[in-house]
């Protein structure tokens, strides 16, 4: 384990030391691969004006956009390869960020903790809760909550009455033949 602590920050120091040169590699290689695609669309452009002054001028044409997309595409190649050297460097970047970062908090976890000095658990004194209205905070005696239980019951049997007496009246005006008037036909208007 000792001998990962101190190989991977040199680790990470040697990779972040060749990805600087690399870095101005690539610049220089893309500034070419730039260069050598201005210069293909300069011969295309050249091929293609050349060709109008001949009398097949599509077989010429034809030709000559084959030969640019060959040379385009052989740039996109090395393009490509430049692209995926960048993502490779810069995901090795990141792994030996996040396992420093692991490393740092393995061993912040693992230390020892000092405790404040002067300050001890112990000694504190309790706190106090802050002060609530007495009428939530108090339960309610017995008699109270029984008082209010048939508070409640009065209620609920009221509605209750109140219902049947309802349903009871609907039932009587159906048997006596009266229904509510049914709604207007829209049609109508």
């Amino acid at each position: 384990m000792k001998r990962l602590r101190v190989a991977l920050p040199s680790l990470l120091c040697v990779l972040l030391a060749a990805l600087e040169p690399a870095r101005a590699d690539d610049s220089a290689e893309r500034s070419r691969i730039a260069r050598e695609r201005a210069e293909a669309q300069a011969r295309f452009e050249a091929r293609r004006r050349e060709c109008e002054t001949r009398f097949a001028v599509t077989a010429c044409v034809d030709e000559a956009r084959a030969e640019h997309r060959q040379a385009l595409q052989r740039l996109r190649r090395e393009e490509g390869v430049l692209d995926e050297a960048q993502r490779r460097q810069r995901a090795a970047a990141r792994m030996a960020a996040i396992e420093a970062k692991q490393r740092a908090e393995r061993e912040r976890a693992n230390a020892p903790r000092a405790e404040r000095p002067g300050v001890s658990p112990q000694l504190r004194p309790p706190r106090q809760p802050a002060a609530a209205p007495k009428a939530a905070s108090a339960p309610a005696s017995a008699p109270d909550r029984s008082a209010e239980e048939a508070r409640s019951r009065a209620r609920f049997e009221a509605r209750r009455r109140d219902a049947r007496e309802h349903r009871e009246q609907a039932e009587q005006r159906e048997q006596n033949g009266k229904k509510a008037a049914p709604l207007p036909d829209p049609a109508a208007r």
